[in-house]
C-alpha cells in the first residue's frame, strides 16, 4: 500500500504538472500555436490575373497576355537534397550541384522558382519526360503553374505609346504604367487542406481572379508604322541625335500615330545584362525609352510664327493683306538685332508667314505689345501640359510674364525664342487652324472595356478646351498663309499631288550650356503641316534633332517627312483627292492672292 501510494501521489503530481503546463501553454502560446497548425494543415495557392490588353483603334492586340509553364519547388518537402536534385536537373537543363546547393539553404522555404516562363516549344519537349520522373520517383516536391506573360504582336509598334512591363508584369511606361491598375487586374486565391506531405485533402475556398480591363488605343498601327519608318529613314539619313512625330486628327483630337527615334521593342526593354552594364551604356538604354514626342521641350524657331501671327489677325492689330516694310537683312529694334536669311523689302502678313520673315514678325510682335502676346501663348496651351494622360509629359516652358524683358520678349517670342516647346504641344495648337479655332485635347486612350467584355468608359467624344480663334479668322490663315507657305514659300518640299498641303517650317538654333546662347551649329528642323486645305482630315508635326548630315533646314529635312506621312495616311483613309490635274506638285494652282511667281526658298532659322 505504501508503494502504491507513492505512485498514486507521484502520478497525482505529474498529472497537475501536465495540466499546469497546458494552462500555461493555452494562455500563453495558445494563439500562436493554433496560427502554425493551420499553416501547416493549409496550402494557399495565388491565382494570378490576366493582364488586360492593349488594342489599337481598329481592334489590333498592341500588348496581349498569354500562360506559360513555370517549374517550381517546395524545399521543406525535399527529403534528400542530394538525390533530388541529380534526378530533376539534368532533365530542367539545370546544374545539378547548384540546385542542390539551393535545396539545402532554402530548405525552410515553401516555394522557389527552378525556370520560369517557358517557351510551348521548350516545354513540349521536357512535359512528358518530367512527369514521368516525378511519379517515379515520389518527388513530389516539384510542379508546374502556369504564370502570365506579357507579348507584344505587332513587334515595335508604338512602343513608346505602348510602353513595357518589368520582371512581375508592372508597367514601366507608356500606357502599361499609365493604365496599371486597370490593366493589372485582381490576382485570386485558392486554400486546400493539406496532409503532412502538403498533398491536397480537401478544398477549402476559391476566389477567382479578375482579370484586367481592355485599353482601347486611338493609334492606328497602320499609320504609325508609316510614320515611324518615315521617321527613322530621316534620323539615320541625316545622321540626326533623335527624332519626334506626331500625327493628329485635327477634328477630334484623337493621336493617329506618335513615334520617337531612337525607339526600342518592347519585348525586350531591358536586356538581360542591364545590371552588368556600365553607367554610361545603362543611360544610353534609358534613353531609347524616353518618349520625345511629349518629355522634350526645345525652342521651336518659326514653326511658332503662324501663332502669334494669327493672334495679331484675331486681336485686328493686322490684316491679311497688310504689307510691312523690311528693309532686310537687318532691322535694329532698339537694343535688339533681327535678320532674315534674304534681303525682303516690303512683304504682306501671309508673306510674313510664308516667306518666314524674322524681321516681319518683329515687327508684328511689337504692335502686338507682350501683354498680348503672352495671353494668347498661355491660350494656345504652351507651358501647361496638353492633359494627353502618358507619363513623363513636360510642361515646356513659357517664363513668367513678370520675367519677359521688353527690350527683347516682343521681337523673340514671335520667331519661337525664350520658349521651349513640346511636339505634342505644337500639333495640337496647330489643329486650331484646321478646326475653327478649337483648342481640343489630344487624346491617346479612345475607351475602357471590363474583362467582361461591357464597356466602362468612352473617350471617343471630341474635349474642347477653348476657343482660340474665331473660325472666320482660322479658316482665313489656314488657307491664305500656310497654304502659301507650301505653294509659294518655304515648305514647298511638302506638296502633294492629290491634296493641298498646308503648314509651316522651322529651324531653331539649339541653346548652348545652361541655355546660353547658341552655339555650336546645332539645330532643330520641323515641320507642321496638314492636309486637306478644304477640310482637313490629318494634321501632323517631324522634329529632327541635331541633323548632323545633308543640311538642317525644316523645309528641306522634315517637310518631305510630312508629306510622306500625310500621303500614307490620306490614301489609306481613302480621303477623296482635292485636287486636279495640274493643281498640285508642279506649282500650276495659284495661290490666295493669284501671286504664283517662283522666289527664292526663304528657309527660316529661328535662331537668328
Amino acid at each position: 500500500m505504501r508503494i502504491g501510494g507513492v505512485l498514486m501521489v507521484l502520478a497525482g503530481l505529474l498529472l497537475a504538472g501536465g495540466g499546469a503546463r497546458l494552462a500555461y501553454i493555452e494562455t500563453k502560446q495558445g494563439e500562436e500555436l493554433r496560427r502554425e497548425a493551420g499553416r501547416q494543415q493549409t496550402a494557399q495557392i495565388s491565382i494570378p490575373a490576366l493582364r488586360g490588353e492593349i488594342l489599337d483603334t481598329r481592334g489590333r492586340v498592341l500588348a496581349g497576355t498569354i500562360r506559360r509553364p513555370s517549374i517550381f519547388v517546395d524545399p521543406t518537402l525535399v527529403q534528400d537534397a542530394e538525390f533530388a536534385a541529380y534526378s530533376v536537373a539534368p532533365v530542367l537543363g539545370l546544374d545539378a550541384a547548384t540546385l542542390e546547393r539551393d535545396l539545402r539553404e532554402r530548405r525552410d522555404d515553401r516555394f522557389v522558382w527552378l525556370k520560369r516562363r517557358l517557351a510551348d516549344g521548350d516545354f513540349q519537349k521536357l512535359e512528358k519526360e518530367f512527369d514521368e520522373l516525378i511519379q517515379a520517383r515520389r518527388l513530389r516536391a516539384f510542379g508546374v503553374q502556369y504564370e502570365p506573360v506579357r507579348v507584344y504582336p505587332q513587334g515595335s509598334i508604338a512602343p513608346h505609346v505602348v510602353g513595357f512591363v518589368g520582371g512581375e508584369l508592372q508597367g514601366q511606361g507608356g500606357i502599361e504604367l499609365a493604365c496599371e491598375q486597370l490593366l493589372a487586374g485582381k490576382p485570386g486565391k485558392r486554400l486546400s487542406t493539406v496532409d503532412v506531405a502538403r498533398r491536397r485533402v480537401r478544398a477549402e475556398e476559391c476566389v477567382p481572379a479578375t482579370d484586367g480591363s481592355t485599353i482601347v488605343l486611338t493609334i492606328d498601327s497602320y499609320i504609325q508604322q508609316v510614320t515611324q519608318d518615315k521617321l527613322r529613314e530621316a534620323v539615320k539619313k541625316y545622321e540626326a541625335e533623335w527624332g519626334a512625330a506626331v500625327v493628329i486628327d485635327p477634328q477630334s483630337g484623337e493621336v493617329l500615330a506618335m513615334a520617337s527615334i531612337p525607339d526600342f521593342d518592347p519585348a525586350s526593354a531591358v536586356p538581360p545584362d542591364f545590371e552588368k552594364m556600365s553607367e554610361a551604356r545603362q543611360e544610353d538604354v534609358k534613353a531609347t525609352w524616353r518618349n520625345r514626342a511629349i518629355s522634350d521641350a526645345y525652342e521651336p524657331g518659326s514653326v511658332f510664327k503662324p501663332f502669334i501671327a494669327s493672334l495679331a489677325l484675331e486681336e485686328s492689330v493686322v490684316h491679311i493683306d497688310e504689307v510691312f516694310t523690311i528693309n532686310g537683312p537687318e532691322h535694329d529694334f532698339g537694343r535688339r538685332t533681327i535678320r532674315d536669311t534674304h534681303p525682303y523689302a516690303s512683304l504682306a502678313v501671309h508673306e510674313i508667314v510664308s516667306k518666314s520673315s524674322n524681321i516681319g514678325m518683329g515687327l508684328i510682335g511689337a504692335r502686338l505689345g507682350m501683354e498680348r502676346l503672352y495671353r494668347y501663348v498661355r491660350m494656345y496651351g504652351f507651358g501647361d501640359v496638353t492633359g494627353i494622360g502618358l507619363p513623363g509629359e513636360h510642361t515646356g516652358l513659357v517664363q513668367d510674364f513678370s520675367r519677359w524683358n521688353p527690350s527683347f520678349s516682343p521681337q523673340s517670342i514671335p520667331i519661337g525664342q525664350e520658349i521651349a516647346v513640346t511636339p505634342i504641344q505644337i500639333v495640337t495648337a496647330f489643329s486650331v487652324f484646321c478646326n475653327g479655332g478649337v483648342l481640343l485635347r489630344p487624346r491617346i486612350v479612345r475607351g475602357i472595356i471590363g474583362p467582361d467584355g461591357e464597356t466602362v468608359a468612352d473617350y471617343s467624344r471630341p474635349v474642347p478646351m477653348r476657343r482660340v480663334l474665331d473660325p472666320q479668322t482660322a479658316e482665313m490663315f489656314r488657307r491664305q498663309a500656310l497654304v502659301e507657305t507650301v505653294t509659294d514659300g518655304t515648305g514647298k518640299l511638302a506638296r502633294l499631288d492629290d491634296y493641298q498641303v498646308f503648314g509651316k517650317t522651322g529651324t531653331a538654333q539649339i541653346a548652348g550650356p545652361k541655355g546660353h546662347g547658341y552655339g555650336g551649329g546645332h539645330y532643330v528642323a520641323s515641320f507642321a503641316g496638314g492636309a486637306p486645305s478644304d477640310y482637313p482630315r490629318v494634321a501632323a508635326l517631324v522634329s529632327i534633332y541635331k541633323p548632323t548630315k545633308g543640311g538642317y533646314y525644316g523645309g528641306v529635312i522634315s517637310a518631305p517627312v510630312v508629306k510622306e506621312i500625310l500621303a500614307e495616311t490620306l490614301a489609306y483613309m481613302q480621303v477623296p483627292p482635292e485636287l486636279t490635274p495640274g493643281d498640285g506638285a508642279a506649282g500650276g494652282r495659284r495661290g490666295a492672292h493669284g501671286d504664283t511667281r517662283d522666289r527664292k526658298r526663304n528657309d527660316d532659322v529661328g535662331g537668328y
